[in-house]
């Protein structure tokens, strides 16, 4: 069920009317919401419904267990984190690490027969799991209490606004909302209603326009020239953020309607001028989960800068892995790690730099902030190379068209959309973003403003594919 469906519409629809209409108590909207969630889940195979109920009973006894008994509580915390993985890895990794434990006999010269498992990866898995984890942390480190109610425990989990693709919700955050009761918003309605149609375009007009050529060049990257594989690579570094943000607004705008916060996933990624900078901007659930729950416990800082430097790269390393059973995703999150690594030890240095310089010609600073945010930019567009290619083969291909060393030959796309694969990005970034300020446009009529934004967005919905598109992020 997509966002951008007619049937998730139908389904919000009778969800959001029903929930508004329970009058009394928060517990009986709890359920609906619960078992709305089950449902919308269990839309794209309901088998998997056991093992999101596994998941949460797990994480309910779990924190019961670590409050019940605080002299254990240590054993209790690693026994449900370790449940929580073995799921993860069984669902998401076995076919990887067996495939990989055979190759490596046979390159030792031993047989080893390959087991695998026709295992299908549950819709979510990686978001689920990682909020389930959250939940018994916090309540080890005495965020939260633990909760009574297995049904608290599950609408957290399995809440169906972030459920498939996040953002990844903290156990504090969301918890704490469940216990007051809401009345509905008109301006919380308004506010959710429009970040909907925000990531509806995103998604519908920017990302899944941009798809199609995106696809039809990396499902076969050898028959196509430098300059298609080139733009081919632009078009996803588009592609990604807006489909995946896309889903983050949408699923934000959706929780508000229901009257529940959920923190923003995406702060204008593509004005980063450090790779630093960039992961406090992109996937801001999943950075700071990584830097609580793992960067933290490994030592983090405290341990000096070899320590630190080991921290960030294991951290960056398990969280390209994350992203999916596959070396790419371990090339993707070594090189961000190595690029964290290398930007902390330049930094002070490039700092007292540039301060040096500005001294004497004041034209510097902004000079600088114009090559960081390209060479920023470059770097991270680069890195998408092996997080969209097929495999080592493609990416080494597709890199070596960016530096010349591949053959020009193959495929040509006159009909290239050119303007497209950059327009979105530089409208985001330029127009939306906080941190530039245009004129503001004052209208002396209220009703000229929205006849405008009405037509605009009439415009904008002739571009929607008529082939609805899954949000890439689903399959993690």
């Amino acid at each position: 069920m997509i966002f951008s469906s007619g049937v998730f519409v139908l389904f919000f629809a009778i969800v959001f009317a029903v929930h508004w209409l329970i009058l009394r108590g928060m517990r009986p909207r709890h359920w609906l919401l619960f078992l709305a969630s089950l449902f919308f889940y269990g839309w794209w195979d309901w088998r998997f419904l056991a093992l999101i109920l596994f998941v949460i009973g797990v994480s309910y006894a779990g924190a019961l267990a670590i409050e019940r008994h605080p002299g254990q509580a240590g054993w209790a915390l690693g026994l449900t984190c370790a449940s929580m993985l073995a799921v993860l890895g069984v669902f998401k990794y076995f076919n990887f690490f067996a495939g990989n434990l055979a190759g490596l006999f046979a390159a030792a010269g031993f047989r080893l027969d390959r087991v695998t498992a026709e295992i299908i990866l549950p819709a979510g898995i990686s978001f689920y799991t990682f909020q389930a984890i959250s939940y018994v942390a916090d309540v080890y480190r005495g965020a939260i209490p633990a909760q009574r109610g297995y049904v608290t425990v599950g609408l957290y989990i399995a809440f169906f606004p972030q459920l498939v693709a996040g953002p990844i919700v903290r156990a504090a955050d969301f918890i704490p909302q469940t216990a007051r009761n809401v009345n509905f918003n008109s301006v919380d309605m308004a506010v959710g209603l429009k970040l909907f149609m925000i990531g509806f375009i995103y998604k519908s007009v920017f990302a899944d326009n941009i798809s199609p050529f995106v696809d039809m060049v990396f499902a076969d990257v050898s028959r196509h020239d430098n300059g298609s594989l080139i733009w081919a690579t632009i078009g996803f570094y588009s592609q990604i953020y807006f489909d995946f943000a896309g889903y983050s607004i949408m699923a934000i705008g959706i929780a508000r309607m229901l009257g529940y916060r959920l923190a923003r996933n995406f702060n204008f990624p593509y004005l980063a001028l450090s790779i630093t900078d960039f992961w406090r901007r992109w996937h801001l659930s999943l950075s700071t989960w990584l830097r609580d729950y793992l960067y933290i416990p490994l030592g983090g800082n405290r341990h000096g800068r070899l320590m630190r430097d080991r921290n960030i790269l294991a951290t960056m390393v398990l969280g390209g892995l994350w992203h999916g059973a596959s070396w790419n995703f371990v090339l993707w999150g070594t090189v961000h790690g190595l690029g964290l690594v290398a930007h902390k030890a330049l930094e002070s240095t490039l700092g007292r730099a540039i301060t040096a310089l500005g001294r004497r010609a004041p034209w510097a600073p902004l000079a600088w902030t114009f090559a960081a945010w390209g060479l920023t930019q470059l770097f991270v567009l680069l890195c998408w190379v092996p997080f969209r290619a097929r495999g080592f083969e493609d990416t080494l291909a597709v890199l070596s068209a960016f530096a010349g060393l591949r053959d020009d030959e193959g495929l040509t796309h006159a009909s290239m959309p050119y303007l497209l694969l950059v327009l979105p990005v530089l409208a985001d970034t330029l127009f939306v973003s906080e941190k530039i300020r245009l004129p503001r446009i004052e209208f002396r009529r209220p009703e000229w403003f929205y006849a405008a934004a009405g037509a605009i967005l009439a415009i904008l919905l002739t571009m929607v594919p008529l082939e609805l598109k899954s949000f890439i992020y689903f399959q993690f």
